[in-house]
């Protein structure tokens, strides 16, 4: 089973299921908070290596606050059922451009190397490989890097619009969404500033949630909190 995560469901991309904040109707989609891949790979990383691991690793999952990482992702139990049966991860543009990165990479690394996920779209470094090739079956201390702690999550409430930088999905001069968003956000007209800037509503039925989506191509975490307003 090949699962994303980063990648905005509406983009082509083979995969059976798609974890992204932006849930569309008709693909195997679980939705989590934005700002939360973090949170949400740490808890995919301890469900595939859970017992598999050295135990300074093990001592980091036994001492993860799994309840709260899956209250403040919006992230369940029954969504790592969902993907059980996952071989493939493939990390989209939103993890690049994660402030945690670095410590998503952590995760990533743990989870292919013990969890025997393979991980695509991310070049990862095998720091947990054995220089030596005849320690194969051994992973040597000093390369036992342990992720930090996960970060708590940055609230996106209000009006909250996703950058993506694909005009087949979004044109330069539209605000894509759903009803819910226009009912969320108080939308009267077919035409609206975000900030600032003059934007024509077009609703996809299949879109879900409450997140917006324009043209933009992103320098930083792609959801970005925005003031709109009614054309008068």
């Amino acid at each position: 089973m090949k699962v994303s995560i980063g990648y905005l469901p509406l983009k082509s991309i083979e995969a059976d299921v798609y974890m992204h904040p932006i849930r569309v109707e008709g693909k195997e989609c679980i939705a989590y908070e934005p700002m939360a891949e973090e949170a949400v790979i740490a808890l995919v990383t301890k469900h595939f290596c859970n017992g598999k691991v050295p135990e300074v690793i093990q001592n980091y999952f036994d001492e993860m606050d799994d309840g709260y990482l899956f209250s403040e992702s919006n992230f369940d139990e029954f969504d790592l059922e969902k993907i059980e049966n996952m071989d493939t991860l493939i990390v989209g543009k939103d993890i690049l451009l994660h402030p945690r990165l670095n410590n998503i990479k952590k995760f990533l690394e743990i989870l292919s190397y013990f969890g025997g996920i393979k991980i695509e779209g991310i070049r990862l470094e095998g720091i947990f490989e054995p220089s030596d090739p005849e320690l194969a079956e051994i992973v040597e201390t000093e390369k036992e890097v342990l992720p930090d702690e996960v970060d708590e999550l940055e609230s996106f409430d209000g009006s909250v619009v996703y950058e993506c930088d694909d005009p087949k999905v979004v044109k330069q001069q539209e605000l894509l969404c759903s009803q819910q968003f226009v009912i969320a956000n108080k939308i009267k007209t077919n035409e609206v500033y975000v900030e600032g800037e003059l934007k024509i509503i077009r609703k996809l039925p299949e879109l879900k949630g409450t997140f917006g989506i324009i043209l933009e191509v992103a320098k930083d975490y792609p959801f970005k909190k925005v003031t709109i307003k009614n054309k008068e």
